[in-house]
């Protein structure tokens, strides 16, 4: 039995390669094109056709077009996609002249392709051909894309910025020229961390150089595929240099601030407190964490506000909105206000806006200055006071020879009001005013002579008799500081017999 199953097995297989065999010769009869048939060669064998009408491409039979952003390519796309492997192509369809075929060889010499293009009215047929390869839109598809990875590959190594690939565990894959002449392997590891895959990163490192330049700095950014992580990095040496040299300059004015009375707030062009010094906190009570968190500007003020170390303003919105624009005027601005608090405490408040959008203000206890103004006008009004009750006319005249000011009975007998003149009175309108009012030339013109004389041996003390207006006494003294003072007494001759002027 045992034999008559393996011939059995031995007859099907026999069959079943007979069967392999004709269905192949079929297959090749069928498909293949026979030797001796010159128009199956001559159209579509070797050629990818591509028919256009205008610029459009409205037909094909290549199986590959070039990428286009619009649903059919048009010349452009074609063109773009051909003239890295051909010469001189035509920028336009249109421009080419009917029936007058355009042959474009390729640029590589050891290259058989050719391109045909070909007008015939508003329809033109560009033709590729390849021989001796089957499909030449797919041949050039692909000549096309090692062309782009070579481009690619080039830029890469050329880029002067450090570039690598590594596996997910940190094995270098792939670095470019710039990456090995600026990192070594181990640096790379020990230095640029892995993100998940999916996920980016970025981190700062530096690397020694030479002893003039000190340590080159970079920035890593990472970005982690499935299967790889792509690194590039850019050197950041300036940026790091710049950001220390700020950050001293920083703590150079801090420290120097440090030391004023005079409390200082700077905000940065953000609107974020960037700089305070300790007056500051003295000044306006407000907590050291909350100035360190970097609050807004109008945050800072609310505070201030909520605190009663401003003064509550009649309209909080309007005030808002001023120091808002005061901010935004980045040229010429200044913020200056005096601030009355409860506790009769008094700030001078500044505000100075820059160009770049940073603006400083600066708060100044001045309430001691205020004080002080308020007591010397005091003093002021009473010495006012005190000359105005004195029955003769006193007259002040500053080293300048102007008439600084005088009392109540001065104005009644001169008729002058020197507060109410839009300028000085000069000693000679002085005396011009006195030569009208009481008419004696002799008076006024020893007044005069006394009143310009910056040393006087005696005081002038004279008197004389004006006649029907009465005695005149009158008085030159001199004062500190080169002021001088006229004292005049007019007694009425109801009151008093006349006298004899005494020479003078």
């Amino acid at each position: 039995m045992f034999p008559n199953t393996v011939i059995e097995w031995f007859g099907f297989a026999l069959m079943a390669v007979a069967l392999s065999y004709a269905m192949l010769w079929l297959i090749g009869t069928l498909i293949a094109p026979p030797a001796h048939d010159q128009s199956r060669s001559d159209v579509g064998f070797n050629r990818a056709h591509y028919l256009f009408e205008g610029e459009l491409m409205i037909d094909h039979d290549a199986g590959h077009l070039p990428s286009s952003e619009t649903d059919l390519p048009e010349w452009g796309d074609l063109r773009r996609w051909l003239m890295g492997r051909f010469a001189n192509l035509p920028a336009r369809l249109d421009d080419l002249k009917d029936g007058v075929p355009v042959i474009a060889l390729s640029r590589d010499s050891h290259d058989t392709a050719q391109l045909e293009i070909c007008r015939d009215g508003v329809t033109s047929r560009v033709t590729l051909s390849d021989p001796p390869h089957v499909c030449p839109a797919g041949r050039h598809a692909i000549l096309a894309e090692h062309a782009r990875l070579s481009e690619l590959r080039e830029a890469l190594e050329a880029a002067p910025y450090p570039a690598w690939k590594t596996t997910l565990d940190g094995v270098i894959l792939w670095r470019n020229t710039a990456c090995a002449e600026t990192f070594e392997p181990r640096a790379l590891r020990m230095n640029v961390p892995l993100p998940d895959p999916g996920h980016s990163s970025s981190t700062r490192f530096s690397v020694p150089a030479g002893p003039p330049s000190g340590p080159l700095w970079f920035e890593v950014h990472s970005t982690a595929h499935e299967s790889h992580v792509m690194h590039h990095a850019t050197e950041i040496t300036k940026v790091v240099r710049a950001e220390t040299v700020q950050r001293d300059f920083v703590q150079t004015l801090t420290k120097t601030f440090a030391y004023l009375t005079i409390g200082l707030a700077v905000f940065d062009k953000n609107r974020q407190l960037a700089l305070f010094n300790p007056a500051l906190v003295d000044l306006t009570s407000l907590p050291v964490d909350f100035l360190s968190g970097q609050p807004e500007l109008m945050g800072f003020f609310d505070n201030l506000r909520n605190r009663q170390v401003m003064p509550e303003p009649r309209s909080y919105a309007s005030w808002r909105a001023q120091i808002t624009a005061i901010i935004e005027s980045a040229q010429g601005g200044l913020y200056q206000e005096t601030w009355s608090l409860p506790n009769d405490v008094t700030y001078r408040v500044t505000g100075r806006p820059h160009p770049d959008g940073a603006v400083a203000f600066l708060f100044e206890d001045i309430t001691a200055e205020v004080m002080l103004a308020r007591r010397y006008r005091s003093q002021l009004d009473l010495r006012q006071s005190a000359l105005d009750s004195l029955p003769e006319a006193v007259m002040i005249i500053g080293p300048n020879n102007v008439l600084s000011f005088c009392n109540r009975a001065c104005s009644q007998l001169l008729k002058i009001d020197p507060d109410s003149c839009f300028s000085d009175m000069s000693v000679r309108d002085l005396i011009a005013v006195c030569e009208v009012t009481l008419p004696d030339p002799v008076i006024w013109s020893k007044v005069e002579r006394a009143l310009r004389q910056r040393t006087l041996d005696a005081p002038l003390r004279k008197s004389a008799d004006l006649s029907d207006r009465g005695m005149l006494s009158y008085r030159v003294e001199l004062l500190p500081a080169g002021a001088r003072m006229l004292i005049l007494n007019l007694t009425s001759p109801a009151k008093e017999a006349p006298v004899r002027a005494v020479a003078g």
